[in-house]
C-alpha cells in the first residue's frame, strides 16, 4: 500500500472541492452536513458507507421521501435478495452479476462468461413472479478489475450526493448504478424531474454515459405520492423515521410471497405474487429515452 507524499495538500483540495460542491441557498447546518457526507463518500470510495450518511441527512434537515410505499420497497428489497443468491450459487464465477431492484424494475450490470450463461441468468429473473420489468445490461466480458470497481462506487457516490444537493430532484426516489463508467438511473419521476437528475449525473467526474431507465409520472401523481409517503412516515415519539421501511425490509419475504397489505391492497395471482406494483404509479410501460452519450 503506497503513501501519500502530500496528504496536507489533498485535505485542502478535498474541502474546497466540497465547499464548491454545496449550494449557497442551503441553511448553514444543512450545508455542514452535506459538506460531511461529500467528504465521507470521497474518502471512504465506497457505496456501503454512503446510505448511513443519506440516510441520516434524510431523517434530518433535507427531508426526502421515497414515493414507493412500503409494500413495493419489501417485495424489491426480496427479489434483489433471492435474485442475487440464487446467480450466485448457480453460477458461480462463470458471471458477476449486480442486481438492483427499483418498484419491481430489476436492472442486471455485470459480466458473463458467455452468451449462453447471460440468457440463462435473464431467464431465471424474468420467471420471478414479482418482477414486473427486466433490463439486461449484462456484458460477455472477463470481470473488471478491482480498481474499475472501485472508480465505479467513488462515481455512484459523487452522483448520489450531489442529487441530494440538487434543486428539483427527489434522491430519495432515485436508485444510482455505476458499471464501467456507465450511470443507470432508476426511480420514480415527472419528466422535468428525471431530465434534471441526468443532467447532474452527466456532470459527475468520471462519468461516461448516463442510461435513464425512468418510471415516469404526472405532477399530479407525483403530489398524490410524496402526499401518500409524507403521511406513510408519520411516527410517534421515539420511533426513528423509517422503522417502518427498516423492519419491512429486515423481514422481507422471497420473491415468491405477497407482502403484508401496506396502503391500497395489491391484487395476488396464485403462488402468491403481486400481479401489479403495489399502488403503481405507472398505469401502461411509458417508452425510456435513450441513454445520453457525453461528447
Amino acid at each position: 500500500m503506497t503513501t501519500n507524499p502530500h496528504p496536507q495538500q489533498d485535505s485542502l483540495a478535498s474541502r474546497q472541492a466540497a465547499r464548491h460542491a454545496v449550494p449557497a441557498g442551503l441553511p448553514r447546518l444543512a450545508r455542514t452536513l452535506v459538506t460531511v457526507a461529500a467528504l465521507a463518500a470521497a474518502a471512504t470510495q465506497l457505496t456501503g458507507c454512503f446510505p448511513v450518511l443519506a440516510g441520516a441527512m434524510a431523517g434530518g434537515v433535507l427531508v426526502a421521501t421515497d414515493r414507493r410505499p412500503t409494500a413495493v420497497q419489501t417485495v424489491d428489497r426480496g427479489l434483489q435478495i433471492e435474485s442475487e443468491s440464487t446467480i450466485n450459487s448457480r453460477f458461480g464465477d462463470r458471471a458477476r452479476v449486480n442486481v438492483t431492484v427499483f418498484n419491481r424494475k430489476v436492472l442486471l450490470t455485470g459480466e458473463a462468461q458467455n452468451n449462453d450463461v447471460k440468457q440463462q441468468v435473464d431467464q431465471y429473473v424474468r420467471s420471478l413472479p414479482n418482477a414486473r420489468e427486466v433490463i439486461n445490461e449484462i456484458e460477455v466480458v472477463s470481470s473488471p478489475s478491482f480498481m474499475t470497481r472501485s472508480e465505479d462506487a467513488f462515481i455512484t457516490s459523487k452522483v448520489k450526493t450531489q442529487l441530494m444537493t440538487a434543486e428539483g430532484v427527489p434522491s430519495n426516489s432515485i436508485k444510482v448504478v455505476t458499471e464501467k463508467g456507465v450511470v443507470y438511473l432508476l426511480g420514480i419521476v415527472t419528466n422535468a424531474e428525471g431530465d434534471r437528475a441526468t443532467d447532474v449525473a452527466r456532470n459527475a467526474g468520471g462519468v461516461s454515459k448516463v442510461v435513464k431507465t425512468f418510471d415516469y409520472i404526472s405532477e399530479a401523481e407525483r403530489d398524490r405520492l410524496d402526499k401518500a409517503a409524507n403521511a406513510q412516515n408519520q411516527t410517534t415519539p421515539g420511533q426513528q423515521p423509517d422503522d417502518g421501511v427498516r423492519n419491512g425490509l429486515d423481514n422481507a419475504p422471497a420473491a415468491g410471497a405477497a407482502p403484508a397489505a401496506t396502503g391500497s391492497p395489491a391484487s395476488a395471482a396464485p403462488g402468491g405474487a403481486v400481479t401489479s406494483p403495489v399502488t403503481s404509479p405507472v398505469t401502461s410501460p411509458v417508452p425510456l429515452p435513450p441513454g445520453r452519450n457525453l461528447p
